[in-house]
């Protein structure tokens, strides 16, 4: 079972553009662990947490991509845009899984948030996700985040 810890939130910290339009893909989701995740959906409150897992995808070269050999379908056109927009997609029927877009247009990396640290809104991410664990796993975190895709 997971221990769950409340912990003051930060302030609201935007990351600017530029954070997520370098180029090495690695090197940006090393820089989002620490990070601070925080979605406000609807009428709840505010939830989210600390990023602590993230996975890097490089794009046409990485054959995990879903851009690999800058393959472009109606699903992965937004991995092909400005880095520092959100890719959620719905795998295998059953999770919505959250990734940020980086790099430049065209080159189409992203990386995906894999796990956060819970500490803010505890109560709407347990009504979400109705079991533990609360946002470890890509699919876990989302539910609990309230991220589908719209």
């Amino acid at each position: 079972m997971e221990t769950l810890v409340h912990t003051p939130s930060p302030p609201p910290l935007t990351l600017p553009l530029s954070f997520y339009q370098g180029e090495d893909v690695v090197a940006i989701a090393k820089a989002l662990l620490g990070k601070w995740l925080l979605t406000r959906i609807g009428d709840d409150p505010v939830t989210g947490g600390m990023i602590i897992e993230t996975e890097a995808y490089a794009g046409a070269e990485d054959r995990a991509s879903h851009a690999y050999n800058n393959r472009r379908t109606a699903r992965t056109e937004t991995l092909f845009g400005e880095g520092g927009v959100s890719y959620i997609y719905f795998c295998y029927g059953m999770h919505h899984l959250f990734n940020v877009v980086t790099h430049r247009k065209e080159t189409p990396h992203a990386v995906l948030i894999r796990s956060l640290h819970p500490t803010t809104g505890l109560k709407t991410m347990q009504r979400r996700r109705r079991k533990e664990p609360l946002t470890k796993g890509p699919g876990n975190l989302s539910q609990a985040l309230g991220l589908t895709l719209i």
